[in-house]
């Protein structure tokens, strides 16, 4: 079962759009010990579900040749439980937002969507059949937070507490501005902030996901050695301590270990 009790407009699951599934799982493997597997009741599907004790923590699946041809990244993907996929998806365009993709049937395990928010950050929504979603979280490799980076936190801010009913609180990082602190009732769920100025123009706005670790500086010298890159080395802040890494095909994500 998951490790928290999941609802509506709570971060459920995360998987990676590989270019490179079979390089990825042995990064992935090496870094935080997950074992990969197929879905059990679909073995045809090229889906792969990472697990830890047997227990599903996320998922990877092949990106699509017209996607690599378009030079489409790999990347994280963060997905947000909902009741009613189409009920959800159908108010996007007309709060501002873009659909990505329709909903649509993932064999039994749910049915999905993914679209952008106005200020350009792209995430998807579940609605769960079979597959919840993760069946931990918050413990060494598995996911622990949602963030987007964005250029228009407010206009972000103010679609998704129309469109999914989120609050926010607000954190003061000093220098670095405001945090928007994404709350589900009285349970934290996330947060948005805008890009330091130091970030170059040309990155897009993107929802990073944290992946828990018992030591951040040990794991940023396994990324490193595996051959992905660590973007930010590890860093301390008020809450824990963090580094930004990417994969070696470029996927970025975040670990981190809560003080």
């Amino acid at each position: 079962m998951p490790a928290v009790d999941l609802k509506h407009g709570m971060f459920a699951w995360t998987d990676l759009i590989a270019h490179d599934p079979s390089g990825a799982n042995t990064f992935y493997g090496g870094l935080f010990g997950w074992i990969p597997a197929g879905l059990p009741d679909h073995p045809a599907s090229a889906y792969t579900l990472f697990t830890i004790d047997g227990e599903r923590v996320a998922g990877l699946t092949p990106m699509s040749e017209p996607m690599k041809a378009q030079g489409v990244p790999p990347m994280w993907v963060s997905y947000i439980l909902v009741d009613d996929v189409d009920a959800v998806a159908d108010r996007v365009e007309g709060l501002g937002g873009r659909v990505h993709l329709p909903p649509m049937d993932v064999v039994d395990s749910g049915r999905m969507s993914m679209f952008g928010d106005p200020s350009g950050g792209s995430v998807a929504l579940w609605q769960a059949g079979t597959h919840q979603g993760a069946e931990r979280f918050n413990e060494p490799g598995c996911m622990s937070w949602n963030e987007l980076m964005t250029r228009d936190p407010l206009a972000a801010r103010a679609f998704f507490a129309e469109l999914l009913g989120w609050t926010f609180e607000e954190v003061d990082l000093g220098d670095r501005g405001t945090y928007h602190l994404i709350r589900v009732g009285d349970r934290p769920n996330g947060g948005i902030m805008a890009f330091p100025d130091e970030v170059p123009e040309d990155v897009p706005p993107f929802w990073d996901v944290y992946f828990a670790v018992d030591d951040v500086a040990e794991s940023a010298a396994r990324v490193a050695s595996l051959g992905g890159q660590i973007i930010i080395p590890p860093t301390e802040i008020p809450m824990g301590t963090f580094a930004f890494a990417s994969d070696p095909r470029g996927a970025r994500f975040t670990l981190w270990r809560e003080r």
